[in-house]
């Protein structure tokens, strides 16, 4: 049984629109930045959804959009190694350092490259005031 709830939740996950996937990344973002105490457990049945599709969740924000997201034991919650922002949208030239984002990008500017590039940066590096 475990097996065929573990692949359904696989193919849930698979198939979460792009906006859910966003709802719930910023969701968790905001319970992050909050400093709400919780392990997996606490934290997926805030955001409504399983343990392993927070560890997902997780992963997603690690290996897609480069957040620094950790578990900090000492304070038994999830944490930020450094200060940053998550962002989901188009951003004209004039707001980023455009060199910083080639470089967060690998060099590559590419279409096919520009579809996987989310930035979280520092906003220090990136807005201008």
């Amino acid at each position: 049984m475990p097996v065929h709830r573990c692949l359904l939740e696989t193919v849930n996950w698979i198939f979460m629109s792009l906006e859910e996937k966003r709802r719930l990344i910023l969701a968790l973002d905001t319970l992050i930045r909050s400093k709400i105490p919780g392990k997996a457990d606490y934290l997926a049945k805030r955001l409504g959804v399983s343990r392993s599709t927070f560890f997902r969740l997780i992963e997603y924000m690690r290996d897609e959009l480069y957040a620094p997201v950790f578990f900090d034991t000492h304070r038994n919650r999830y944490a930020y190694e450094k200060e940053g922002i998550i962002m989901f949208r188009f951003l004209p030239a004039e707001l980023i350092d455009v060199e910083q984002a080639k470089k967060i990008a690998g060099g590559n500017t590419s279409k096919e490259n520009s579809k996987k590039l989310f930035l979280s940066v520092s906003t220090a590096d990136t807005l201008q005031t």
